[in-house]
C-alpha cells in the first residue's frame, strides 16, 4: 500500500509538471489579450534582430539560395492574414469595400498610345481588369512594382477538374501549372512602409518584378544579398518540376556580414512609417506649358511644414485599414474617424454632423462630440464666410493642390508615372492627365479633381466601346504600328527626312540646328510634322485596327483617345471618326484630391468675394482640355460647366457682387439715415406732449 501511495504521489508530482510546462507555453505563445501575435505594449521601438524564412518554412542561412519570405519572416510574430485585408491590400478583393474614388491603375503603353484606367472597385469610369481579359499574373506584372504585395499578387492554389475536386485529388501538372509557377507569389512587404528611411531600394523592387522574378523582390530590397537569373527569359510552356527549368530560376547570393554568429539577421524597421514610405508611391509633379514645374519653387503642404508626418492623418491598427481623412469616411473597425478629416480635426465632430444633416446625441461626451483643434490645429474664423458655402464646397475647394490658373496644370503621378525610378522626363510622358478640376464629388459638394481621358484598343458593338487586353494589342498591332518607344513621338510628329528639310528651308538653311530657325522657318517645319503625322496616323492605325480585328476575331475595332473615337474608313489607309454618345467607356476618370495643402493665406477667397464671384473667378472660369495620345485633342471646357452652373446665371451673380461694397455702404448710410429720423422724430413727438403737459 505504501508502494501504491508513493507510485499515486509520483504520478500527481508528474501530471502537475505536465499542466505548469503547458501553462507556461501558452503564456510564452498567446499575449495577454489572448492574441498569439508578439506585442511589445512600449512606444519604444523594438529592435529586430531575427531569423529570415523562405516560401517553405525553412530557415535562411548565409550559404541560402532561396529569397526570403515575408509571410513566413514577419508571419511568426505578426498577423499576417488580418494585415493583408487593408485598404492598401484589398484592392483586388472582390468582397472588399469600395470606397470614395481613387486614383485607378493605369495600363499605360506608349508604344501603342494606351492609357486604360483599371480598378476592381466600382469606380465610375474604371473598368474592371478581369472583363477585359487581365487577369491577376498580367497586373502583378504591369504594377506589381507599385504596390506593396499580397492579394493580387498571391499566386491561386492550382485548378482542380471537377472529378479531382470530388476524389480529393490533387490538379495533374498540367492545369496546375501557370506561369506563377516560376515566378512565385509577390507577397505583402512589411519593410515597403516600416523599414527605416534608406533601408529599403524601391527601385530594385520595381527592377525584379520586371524581371518577372516575384518572390525575389523583397531580398532585393532589402539588400540581403544578390540575385543572379530572370523568371521572365523562361519560356511559357516550360515545366516548372524539370530540371533544365529549374536550373534557369534566379538564385540568391546571400551577404554574409548581414548574420550574425546565431545566423539572425538585424531588420532596420520602425512601427510607424515615415514620410519617405509614403513619397515612394504618394509623390507628384505639376507640369506646365514649359514642363515639369521646378520644386524648389514650390512650398510643401504646410501640414509637413509644421512637423507632422502623413501618418499623424492617415492612421491605422493592425488591419492596416488606413484612414483617408475625408468627413463622411465610414471606417471597416466602426471607429468614429470624423476628427481625421479637414474639418474634424480644424472644426470638430459637431461642425461636420451639422453639415452632414446629423443629429447630436446629448449623452455623448462633449470633447468627443466637438474635438475641435486637434493635433493643436488652429480653429479657422471664416470671418464673413456665408454658411452656405459649407454646403456648396469642400475644405480642399479652396485649401488643396496648386492654386487654379487660367487652364488646369498637368500632373505627374508616383503611381501612374513611376517617379522615383532615374530618368530624363520632360513632363508629356503618358498617362496625360490634369488638376486641378473643380466639380462635384459623390456628396454634391465641389472638390478639386485629378482627371484623366481614357485611351485604348477596343470593340465596338452598338454605342458600346469595350476596351480590349493592351497587352495581346501591342502583339496584335507590333507589325502594324512599327513603333519602338513613342506612339506620339514616332507616329504623330515623324522626323522629316533630309529632303524634306530641303525642300522646307533650302538648300543653304536645311542642315541648320532647330535652335537657329527663325520663327517662319519653324512654323514650316511644324506644319510640315502635323501634315505628314496625320497622314501617318491614318496609314498604321488603319492597319492596326484590322490586325486587331483578325487576332481577336472581331467586328469592328476602333481606337479611342481625348473622347474620339476612330475606325477605319470605306478607303485603305483613311479614319473616320464616329460619333458616338458621350459615355462612360470615353470619358475622363476623375477622382478628388487634396494635398499639397495651402495655408490660409494662400486659399481661395481670402481676398475676398470678388476672388471668386467675378470674372477673373478662377474655381469657375479655369479650363481643361481633353488630351490623349491621338492626334485630336478636346476644346476647352469651364470649371463652372462641370459643376452644373448656368453661365448666364453666374454672370448675373458675379454684377451683383461688383457692386457689394456700394451696396453695403448704400445700405448701411440708408439705415442711418433712418435711424436718425426716427430718433429725431421721436424727439419731437416727446417735446410736443411734455407742451401739451405743461399747458
Amino acid at each position: 500500500r505504501v508502494a501504491n501511495m508513493s507510485l499515486l504521489r509520483s504520478s500527481c508530482f508528474v501530471v502537475m509538471i505536465f499542466l505548469l510546462c503547458q501553462f507556461a507555453t501558452v503564456d510564452r505563445v498567446f499575449a495577454a489579450d489572448g492574441s498569439k501575435f508578439a506585442h511589445s505594449d512600449s512606444n519604444a521601438r523594438y529592435l529586430h534582430q531575427i531569423p529570415l524564412y523562405d516560401v517553405n518554412n525553412r530557415r535562411i542561412s548565409p550559404e541560402s539560395t532561396t529569397p526570403i519570405s515575408i509571410k513566413n519572416t514577419c508571419g511568426r510574430c505578426h498577423d499576417y492574414e488580418t494585415i493583408s485585408h487593408g485598404w492598401h491590400f484589398n484592392a483586388f478583393a472582390e468582397d472588399s469595400t469600395d470606397g470614395r474614388r481613387g486614383e485607378p491603375w493605369i495600363w499605360t503603353d506608349a508604344r501603342t498610345g494606351t492609357q486604360l484606367p483599371l480598378s476592381y472597385r466600382d469606380w465610375d469610369h474604371t473598368f474592371d481588369p478581369r472583363e477585359i481579359g487581365i487577369d491577376a499574373w498580367l497586373m502583378t506584372r504591369q504594377f506589381g512594382g507599385r504596390i506593396p504585395g499580397g492579394g493580387l499578387g498571391t499566386a491561386p492554389e492550382p485548378a482542380k477538374t471537377d472529378v479531382q475536386q470530388a476524389a480529393g485529388e490533387d490538379a495533374t501538372p498540367e492545369e496546375a501549372w501557370t506561369r506563377w509557377s516560376l515566378t512565385g507569389s509577390l507577397e505583402i512587404d512589411c519593410l515597403a512602409c516600416h523599414g527605416v528611411s534608406g533601408s529599403y531600394d524601391m527601385n530594385a523592387r520595381r527592377a525584379q518584378v520586371e524581371a518577372e522574378n516575384f518572390a525575389w523582390a523583397s531580398t532585393a530590397s532589402l539588400k540581403l544579398g544578390s540575385i543572379k537569373g530572370e523568371v521572365s527569359r523562361i519560356k511559357d510552356g516550360s515545366d516548372p518540376d524539370d530540371e533544365s527549368t529549374q536550373s534557369k530560376l534566379p538564385v540568391v547570393s546571400y551577404d554574409q556580414n548581414r548574420f550574425a554568429d546565431d545566423g539572425t539577421v538585424f531588420i532596420d524597421l520602425i512601427r510607424v512609417p515615415q514620410n519617405n514610405a509614403c513619397y515612394q508611391c504618394h509623390s507628384q509633379r505639376t507640369v506646365d506649358a514649359n514642363g515639369i514645374e521646378a520644386r524648389w519653387l514650390h512650398d510643401d503642404d504646410v501640414h509637413l511644414q509644421a512637423g507632422m508626418d502623413c501618418v499623424d492623418c492617415h492612421r491605422n491598427g493592425i488591419d492596416h485599414h488606413i484612414t483617408r481623412g475625408f468627413d463622411a469616411e465610414v471606417h471597416p473597425s466602426g471607429e468614429d474617424v470624423v476628427t481625421l478629416s479637414c474639418a474634424g480635426c480644424h472644426l470638430g465632430k459637431s461642425f461636420v454632423d451639422e453639415i452632414a444633416g446629423m443629429e447630436h446625441d446629448p449623452a455623448e461626451d462633449i470633447a468627443t462630440e466637438s474635438m475641435a483643434g486637434r493635433l493643436g490645429s488652429p480653429m479657422p474664423e471664416h470671418a464673413g464666410l456665408p454658411p452656405v458655402h459649407f454646403e456648396k464646397l469642400s475644405c480642399t475647394a479652396c485649401h488643396g493642390g496648386p492654386l487654379p490658373r487660367d487652364e488646369a496644370l498637368g500632373v505627374m503621378t508616383s503611381l501612374a508615372h513611376v517617379l522615383g525610378e532615374k530618368g530624363h522626363r520632360t513632363g508629356s510622358e503618358l498617362p496625360s492627365m490634369a488638376m486641378p478640376v473643380y466639380q462635384k464629388g459623390d456628396d454634391g459638394r465641389v472638390y478639386p479633381h485629378k482627371v484623366m481621358w481614357p485611351a485604348y484598343w477596343g470593340t465596338l458593338s452598338g454605342e458600346t466601346i469595350t476596351p480590349l487586353n493592351p497587352d495581346v494589342v501591342y502583339d496584335a498591332t507590333r507589325r502594324a504600328l512599327r513603333v519602338r518607344k513613342s506612339f506620339e513621338e514616332e507616329v504623330l510628329s515623324p522626323k522629316l527626312s533630309s529632303k524634306e528639310m530641303k525642300e522646307l528651308l533650302g538648300d543653304d538653311r536645311y542642315r541648320a540646328k532647330e535652335e537657329e530657325w527663325t520663327e517662319e522657318e519653324a512654323a514650316k517645319v511644324a506644319k510640315a510634322k502635323q501634315a505628314a503625322g496625320e497622314a501617318l496616323f491614318n496609314e498604321k492605325v488603319y492597319g492596326a485596327l484590322a490586325a486587331v480585328e483578325e487576332a481577336f476575331e472581331i467586328d469592328q475595332a476602333v481606337y479611342v483617345s481625348a473622347g474620339f473615337v476612330y475606325a477605319a474608313g470605306n478607303e485603305e489607309d483613311t479614319l473616320v471618326k464616329l460619333d458616338i454618345e458621350t459615355n462612360e467607356a470615353i470619358d475622363a476618370a476623375a477622382w478628388p484630391m487634396a494635398h499639397s495643402v495651402r495655408p490660409a493665406g494662400w486659399s481661395l477667397g481670402v481676398k475676398g468675394c470678388l476672388e471668386c464671384h467675378s470674372e477673373a473667378g478662377r474655381i469657375f472660369t479655369s479650363t481643361v482640355s481633353a488630351k490623349g495620345p491621338g492626334p485630336d485633342q478636346g476644346e476647352p471646357v469651364t470649371m463652372a460647366s462641370l459643376q452644373g452652373i448656368d453661365e448666364d446665371q453666374r454672370l448675373t451673380w458675379n454684377q451683383l457682387f461688383a457692386g457689394r461694397k456700394q451696396f453695403k455702404v448704400l445700405i448701411g448710410s440708408s439705415i442711418t439715415v433712418l435711424m436718425m429720423s426716427l430718433l429725431v422724430g421721436v424727439g419731437l413727438f416727446a417735446g410736443r406732449r411734455r407742451a401739451k403737459v405743461t399747458a
